[in-house]
């Protein structure tokens, strides 16, 4: 109703205005303190005029939005707080903690996760192809490099163009979890330590066979795991199959890498400390801008000896810039306030407990499940996808039907599904990914299930029926 929607729009403005004012008067929070006046701006001092059309509230933001500007200034007001008065000078290599910030910066990661040392990159690409060279004991060329074991939706495979193909001159042996069956299998399941196990014993026999010797005489140097699997909607991996790996990797001389993007994510899945989680591996990647809501930049986790190694490849791949203050300062701030709970921020455990909560009263008190599934059916972490039965153009039209009765966006970033895709043979045409983060997990509950309601009865009763058969 017209009621809902308005009394909605401004309790929420007025509820984030107020959260964040907060946040800013217990903790000094430079970010939180640019969104709260982002916020008040666009809600004319925190009251909605009736007259004025409340700007659309996104249920699948995780961040707070800021301008470029207010970013800008959130930087500077970290480099204060964090006594910051000097830049770093290409990645300080020769400096130590307690004349560089950025070497600091480093230490301060590598503890907490239990590691001996860490380097701080401007990208998860290069943290990651740099780990790949190293673990396969590359020094000065690239020439007759090894392979690498990884899952079929690893982003080595995706998103980056082959580049451990075109630039590193490796090659991949992909572990494709949908192939144990006659029939693409959805939803996709995780690595698991069959699946590595069979890999391995495959490999073994192609090179036994290999009367061409077209294949290098020794095994995949690494395999590379991502926790959570970000493609697949956040599973992941048993725990017990993780350490289960690890000894695999170990017998067989083989590095075990975490991609570890959304590692915040899978601690508090997982219920374990980061350090916990690290042990099992030779070397971890994080990432700074996706749960931490920073600008851009990652981080490359390992031995002394690694991470040596590390700084030589950066050099070589052009990551030390001059200086990678900007980026190195959001992402302390960052790192801060949501994997260490400085400025009463939510924790990726009040995260995941929310994701719990919406999902299971959006199955219950909607007919959601009608027209959508989940994927997983559970939250493993505070990421989860969604499954959408309605065909990609419709899904668009009530979607904005939806956002001009109540004010609210369902989504905005909504993939069409693949004639080729599993989820496509199983009836679904679209899909999208909710994480919860600071800015949506303010929102009520009930503002989740409303707007599902909605979605759901603007279906038409055409459509409708089309769909209970599917």
């Amino acid at each position: 109703s017209n009621q809902y929607s308005l009394s909605a729009h401004r309790q929420l403005h007025y509820q984030f205005f107020v959260f964040s004012c907060m946040q800013i008067l217990s903790a000094g929070a430079a970010a939180v303190m640019t969104s709260a006046f982002a916020v008040a701006r666009t809600t004319s001092g925190g009251v909605l005029n009736d007259e004025i059309k409340p700007p659309l509230i996104d249920l699948q933001n995780q961040h707070f939005a800021l301008s470029p500007a207010d970013t800008m200034r959130s930087i500077a007001t970290s480099c204060e707080e964090l006594g910051i008065e000097t830049f770093d000078v290409y990645g300080d290599f020769s400096a130590d903690e307690n004349s560089s910030y950025i070497r600091k910066f480093e230490a301060e990661v590598a503890s907490k996760f239990g590691k001996e040392d860490a380097v701080f990159m401007p990208s998860g690409v290069m943290a990651q192809n740099i780990a790949l060279l190293i673990h396969d004991g590359a020094t000065d060329g690239l020439q007759n490099r090894g392979r690498f074991i990884c899952h079929h939706t690893s982003h080595l495979l995706l998103w980056e163009e082959h580049g451990y193909s075109k630039l590193l001159g490796m090659e991949a042996i992909v572990i494709d979890t949908m192939a144990s069956s006659i029939r693409p299998e959805f939803p996709v399941p995780p690595m698991r330590l069959s699946d590595v196990v069979k890999a391995i014993d495959n490999e073994k026999d192609a090179r036994e066979r290999d009367e061409s010797n077209s294949l290098p005489e020794t095994g995949p140097t690494s395999l590379f795991l991502e926790l959570p699997h970000r493609e697949i909607g956040g599973k992941l991996t048993p725990w017990d199959d993780v350490l289960s790996i690890a000894e695999l990797c170990k017998k067989e001389g083989i590095k075990f890498h975490c991609d570890g993007a959304r590692i915040f994510e899978a601690s508090a899945g997982y219920g374990k400390g980061l350090d916990e989680l690290a042990r099992p591996f030779d070397s971890v990647y994080i990432s700074f801008y996706k749960g931490l809501g920073a600008v851009s930049g990652a981080m490359l986790m390992g031995s002394n000896e690694f991470c040596s190694e590390a700084r030589i490849w950066l050099r070589r791949f052009g990551g030390n810039l001059y200086s990678l203050l900007p980026y190195a300062v959001s992402c302390w701030a960052g790192y801060n306030r949501h994997a260490l709970g400085q400025g009463n921020s939510m924790s990726f455990e009040q995260k995941f407990k929310k994701l719990l909560d919406i999902t299971k009263k959006i199955e219950t008190e909607t007919t959601f499940s009608s027209i959508a599934c989940f994927d997983p059916a559970k939250p493993e972490t505070n990421m989860i996808h969604v499954y959408l039965k309605v065909p990609f153009e419709d899904c668009i039209e009530i979607r904005d039907e939806v956002a001009r009765k109540c004010g609210f966006n369902l989504f905005t970033r909504l993939r069409l599904i693949p004639e080729s895709d599993a989820a496509f043979q199983a009836g679904y045409r679209a899909k999208f990914e909710l994480t919860i983060g600071e800015y949506n997990g303010s929102i009520k509950d009930d503002v989740f299930v409303q707007v599902w309601t909605d979605f759901c009865s603007f279906i038409p009763e055409k459509l409708c029926d089309r769909l209970k058969q599917m």
